[in-house]
């Protein structure tokens, strides 16, 4: 059977991705995500049960599974240090720290969205409809220097697979209070967030023409089994239901 197309759209602290999702394993994402069902609902299990929605606020670190039949959906993720959960959450009249669904969503964004799906990838365009809809510029909180200094260094190098040990080391901490300060600054565990950012370099040299297996190892990943572990883990789908040769892929790295 052959794949639907995805559009892919990434830039360093956010994701859209509009794809046909059908039936997704339960999972975590690594940030904040809403997800709209473009021409249909769609079913969520959360921590409370399962519900049928249109619109679904997402907290990152909640573990989730979808089923989202022949659905079109289209899904951005929001990443913790850039207080564009919060703005996100604050458009949609909920909070950003719980699970909310049948979230009444800003007129003609569907609308908006089913057409990115049909058109050439244009970020500089998306980005501004993203936020005249529903990211208006947040107001950022001071993020730990600690924190943001990890960060940085792993984005410098994807290939790099530093311990939590070593980067405690080199901060002058203890292992467990960088793994603190981690989740209270992300939301999520250190694990959490490298995933995260191997998926960004995942996406980024598949959608510039590599082999899922050549673009796996540039992310840090061992093999193809690791790879397809990672995936899962933070999307609840194999990589090759959204990273695939007729996917449009746009990654700012």
């Amino acid at each position: 059977m052959a794949l639907a197309p995805a559009h892919v759209d990434l830039w360093p602290e956010r994701a859209l991705i509009v794809s046909k999702l059908g039936e997704v394993r339960r999972h975590r994402h690594a940030c904040a995500a809403l997800l709209v069902g473009l021409d249909g609902a769609f079913e969520l299990r959360g921590p409370r049960g399962c519900v049928r929605t249109r619109a679904a606020f997402i907290p990152a670190g909640f573990e989730h599974a979808l089923d989202c039949g022949d659905t079109l959906m289209a899904t951005l993720y929001t990443f913790a240090l850039t207080g564009e959960a919060e703005a996100l959450a604050a458009t949609l009249g909920c909070s950003s720290r719980d699970l909310a669904a049948d979230l009444e969503l800003p007129a003609g964004l569907r609308t908006w969205l089913r057409g990115l799906y049909d058109a050439p990838l244009m970020p500089e365009a998306t980005e501004a409809g993203l936020r005249a809809r529903l990211l208006p510029e947040p107001a950022r909180a001071p993020v730990d220097a600690r924190v943001r200094a990890v960060v940085e260094r792993v984005r410098a190098d994807p290939r790099a697979n530093p311990s939590l040990a070593s980067l405690a080391r080199e901060l002058e901490l203890s292992p467990t209070r960088l793994m603190h300060l981690f989740k209270a600054e992300l939301a999520v565990p250190w694990r959490g967030f490298r995933s995260w950012e191997r998926m960004r370099v995942l996406a980024a040299h598949v959608g510039a023409g590599e082999s899922l297996t050549t673009a796996g190892l540039a992310a840090g990943f061992y093999d193809s089994a690791h790879l397809c572990r990672g995936f899962r883990s933070a999307f609840g789908v194999p990589p090759s239901r959204v990273l695939h040769g007729g996917s449009r892929i746009r990654a700012a790295l």
